[in-house]
């Protein structure tokens, strides 16, 4: 593992036994697209934007940061404090530069499998005075080697998409893991309504969508909800935001036509495959958000429990252990 403040070397977290295609194709993606996204987004926010009547529907930087403050009301934290988080997929670090700049006892353990972007992160968080705030961790986020039981809350913006299955259940026990007892979790991302078959445009679309953009599957949200309660989350909470997203999805045409002809230029037609890729999954984004009988986009919580005697449910031994 790689520990950042900014930067700082260690040994590399082993992925999981069969899983080395998957974080190969995750960290060929970011690698070929980290200037794609910081043409979304100047502070390199990998994400949609949260749009709420305190913010313009044009801006969208702004947007894109009240998102980062929604995944920060809803981990529930004291009102004052110290607090410890961790970032499950934390890109460049957007989201957790935003928190401790609103939380400043906050410090935030960000998980990325893209050296790339610990680099990038370093630099933004000395731009803005954070180098001791935020560190970043060279991980499988579902497997990170961090401190058990540490921290106050996680979560993992548009980031849950890249784990296995559509229940998450590798990324949901690592977070199960990871949580002091009465802490939060919460997971903002595009799901699956439910295990309907798509129409068959439409599963063409997705699947063109899962390859350009390096993911298996959408989380599915029964599915999802089921792996939650199976490591004893509590107060399981599913909100549809997906009305929210529409200012800054529906900008999207519009930005992906005008970058692909000004990158199209610059690259005099020879745009690599995986950020030509890139390009058309950015459309087809959009179509799917558009089908709102099989996808949404959700604000997901739960709370790892305590019981009476301060320990959590999920690490109490079974019925059938005593």
């Amino acid at each position: 593992m790689i520990t950042a403040t900014p930067v700082t070397s260690r040994a590399i977290t082993q992925p999981a036994k069969g899983g080395e295609a998957r974080l190969a194709d995750i960290r060929s993606y970011y690698n070929a697209v980290a200037d794609d996204y910081r043409a979304w987004s100047p502070g390199m926010n990998m994400h949609f934007g949260y749009w709420s009547w305190k913010v313009n529907p044009l801006r969208r930087e702004a947007m894109l940061e009240r998102m980062n403050l929604e995944v920060l009301h809803r981990l529930d934290l004291p009102a004052s404090g110290a607090a410890r988080l961790a970032d499950l997929g934390c890109g460049a670090g957007a989201t957790a530069r935003a928190i401790v700049q609103h939380r400043k006892h906050c410090t935030v353990d960000a998980v990325t499998l893209v050296a790339q972007q610990i680099v990038q992160g370093a630099q933004l968080n000395q731009a803005a005075a954070l180098p001791n705030q935020v560190r970043f961790h060279l991980a499988d986020y579902v497997n990170t080697g961090l401190r058990a039981g540490a921290y106050d809350g996680v979560y993992a913006l548009e980031s849950a998409c890249h784990a296995q299955g559509a229940d998450k259940r590798a990324l949901v026990r690592e977070a199960a893991r990871l949580l002091r007892p009465g802490g939060t979790l919460v997971i903002a991302d595009a799901l699956r309504r439910n295990n309907k078959p798509l129409p068959g445009f439409m599963e063409r679309i997705y699947r063109l969508w899962c390859r350009h953009w390096a993911v298996n599957e959408l989380a599915e949200k029964e599915a999802l909800h089921a792996a939650l309660a199976g490591q004893g989350f509590t107060d399981i909470r599913f909100q549809d935001i997906s009305l929210r997203l529409a200012p800054s999805a529906l900008q999207i045409p519009l930005f992906a036509t005008r970058f692909a002809l000004r990158e199209l230029w610059r690259a005099r037609f020879r745009l690599s495959p995986l950020r030509r890729g890139h390009i058309v999954a950015s459309y087809a984004a959009f179509l799917l958000g558009l089908w709102l009988p099989g996808f949404g986009y959700y604000m997901v919580t739960a709370r790892k429990p305590v019981d009476d005697g301060g320990t959590p449910e999920a690490m109490k031994p079974s019925a059938q252990a005593r």
